[in-house]
């Protein structure tokens, strides 16, 4: 994919997250890691125009910022920003977008996705999922999106951790499936694949392993949080460019 000049998509240095992204996203409200903002921020950066980029769930636009900030940089596609954007919300959402410069990019649907989905046919190279999380919801969720995705587009699935619907989800339909490759799991909850026609041996391999990488994550920080037990930062800062440095 365009873009890739020093690292693969999402990893290594991400130039300009640091210093143009983190400090707008820094204020406002949202369930995203650092480290999952950067992957979002490189995946759209990294998209050449094989398709649209398409957001499952905005709230008050914490990812669509980094989405947003990360097309830039890149090829400039728009952002399908798929919410029922509600009243209450919806201003600061806008507030949060303009803010970060990306009003031009950022095209709201105010709607659920499922029936969004029903309406949309532009190709997708990049979908980031993070809507409801009632296991059949995701379901319908992936059933509706995913196959929008073209062939070597990429699929983000959040809060595939800790939340029961979206990780038996991922662990059916990505994690043991023959049709993604290149699987990451991001600090937090954050699991990313390649959509392919058909994947390798080696691919589902690579997957089983990332899946055992994920869940002994997500039990290791279950297990503190019910021992209410915090990591000492400089620990907490060596697991996390551990937990990079396998995958």
């Amino acid at each position: 994919m365009g873009h890739e000049t020093n690292s693969q998509v999402g990893e290594g240095p991400s130039g300009g997250f640091e210093e143009r992204v983190k400090p707008l996203i820094a204020d406002v409200p949202g369930w995203l890691t650092d480290e999952e903002g950067e992957a979002l921020y490189d995946l759209a950066r990294a998209c050449t125009g094989k398709g649209v980029i398409v957001e499952i769930g905005s709230w008050k636009g914490k990812s669509t910022i980094c989405l947003g900030l990360g097309s830039r940089a890149g090829a400039s596609l728009p952002i399908y920003a798929v919410d029922p954007h509600a009243d209450y919300r919806f201003g600061d959402f806008k507030t949060n977008v303009e803010h970060a410069g990306i009003t031009d990019l950022v095209r709201p649907i105010a709607s659920l996705s499922q029936p969004a989905a029903d309406d949309f046919d532009e190709p997708i190279e990049l979908l980031f999922v993070d809507g409801s999380h009632e296991e059949a919801l995701v379901r319908e969720d992936f059933d509706k999106w995913v196959p929008k995705v073209v062939e070597g587009g990429w699929v983000a699935f959040h809060d595939t951790t800790w939340t029961a619907g979206p990780r038996r989800v991922v662990g059916d339909r990505i994690y043991r499936s023959h049709e993604f490759k290149d699987l990451r799991f991001v600090v937090g909850s954050m699991t990313i694949a390649r959509k392919v026609a058909e994947n390798s041996l080696a691919d589902r391999a690579r997957a089983r392993y990332v899946l055992g990488v994920k869940t002994a994550f997500w039990l290791g920080s279950t297990a503190l949080k019910k021992q209410r037990r915090l990591l000492p930062k400089p620990v907490e800062r060596f697991g996390r460019r551990v937990l990079r440095a396998i995958q």
